[in-house]
């Protein structure tokens, strides 16, 4: 029996490589989805906003009122934020890692993303928490969100931290790029 050429064995391999290569558009659609949803939320935020403080200047609601819906507000801007971030994330990680962008925002592997990520909701509960605190009328309860805020906030928190310490062990073991159970080619290093 013969064997086959070389060529013909590496063929489904490098469909295979083109059809993963590929699939980046996907992930290209995800991230304008995303953009658009930043934008939208953004745009609806400020008008509201803007709507919120026309609203006030006229008397029309009592100083606690504005405070809870600019925080309200404070807290769809953050969210608009969280999805600014992720399209970015996907976009630089998936498709092109060129785009112009701060240092605290450049996202050379999926870990970074998830920590900056939990960094930005950690932020977003406690504003919505504070927001509650402020508008508080003293009678609702206010321990039991305080609480599930904290618990989720202390999870989000050692997530962090476990992150972090992670990438310093990786860093002292010589591996400064790579985060804890990042995929490494070995093969491409031997070339």
């Amino acid at each position: 029996m013969k064997a086959d050429p070389p060529e013909e064995r590496r063929r489904p391999s490098e469909l295979i490589g083109r059809m993963v290569a590929s699939s980046r558009f996907f992930v290209l659609l995800a991230t304008i989805s995303l953009f658009l949803a930043f934008m939208a939320v953004m745009v609806s935020t400020i008008v509201v906003t803007v709507i919120t403080i026309i609203h006030a200047l006229n008397q029309d609601m009592t100083q606690n009122e504005l405070i809870g819906k600019l925080i309200k507000q404070a807290d769809y801007a953050l969210l608009a934020t969280v999805l600014y971030v992720l399209a970015l994330g996907l976009y630089s990680l998936f498709v092109d890692d060129r785009v112009p962008m701060p240092g605290w925002l450049r996202i050379s592997d999926l870990g970074q993303l998830k920590e900056l990520l939990a960094g930005v909701v950690v932020v977003a509960i406690a504003v919505i928490f504070l927001g509650q605190a402020l508008t508080w009328n003293g009678v609702s309860d206010l321990l039991a969100p305080g609480l599930a805020s904290a618990a989720v906030i202390a999870a989000l928190a050692m997530f962090l931290w476990q992150a972090a310490r992670e990438r310093q062990l990786d860093r002292e073991a010589g591996h400064p790029g790579q985060a804890a159970g990042d995929y490494v080619d070995d093969a491409a290093g031997d070339a």
